[in-house]
């Protein structure tokens, strides 16, 4: 398989791991809570947002052709980085807390969720890398079309002198 193949794969493996450690993290039942408890509809919803929205996030940034100017690259970057930071702080502590939970030892719980951001930083950058190259498209209304010089006329060197068509010599030749 080829590069961006794998970074597909990565992406949707990452993608789904950080989707269930949300999931599973709301799940976990908060210190002193009854017996019987689960989390809300809403909390289990609201934790698929944050991968979900990275990915739409890097999926827009990797097939938009963006057109040229400092103005574009900051609402393609002041757009993406809050999104980013934000899904990769959540899912970082969602998947913490769960590793915790399920009684795992402290360097593994700061560690592991790294691994799950990792992935999915290395999956977004080989797409963006392996995308087609695109010129970025210009910045403002299109430009008109230059015009095109006329063809040059080929130099066509005079070797012989005009023969006689049936004896006949063509009219303006000087003999």
């Amino acid at each position: 398989m080829n590069g961006r193949i794998w970074a597909y794969v990565g992406t949707a493996v990452g993608g789904v791991a950080s989707l269930a450690a949300n999931i599973a993290h709301c799940y976990v039942p908060p210190a002193g809570a009854p017996a019987g408890w689960s989390p809300e509809f809403g909390a289990v919803v609201s934790a698929t947002f944050w991968p979900v929205a990275l990915f739409i996030a890097v999926e827009i940034l990797a097939r938009t052709v963006w057109p040229a100017g400092g103005w574009w690259k900051l609402a393609r970057f002041g757009g993406l980085l809050p999104v980013a930071l934000v899904a990769a702080v959540v899912s970082y502590r969602h998947l913490s807390g769960l590793i915790t939970y399920y009684g795992e030892d402290r360097l593994t719980a700061i560690a592991g969720p790294a691994a799950v951001d990792g992935l999915m930083i290395m999956a977004a950058a080989a797409l963006l890398a392996s995308g087609k190259h695109r010129e970025p498209a210009p910045a403002g209304p299109p430009a008109a079309e230059p015009a095109q010089p006329a063809p040059a006329l080929a130099a066509v060197p005079f070797t012989e002198r005009p023969r006689a068509v049936n004896g006949a010599i063509p009219s303006g030749v000087v003999r």
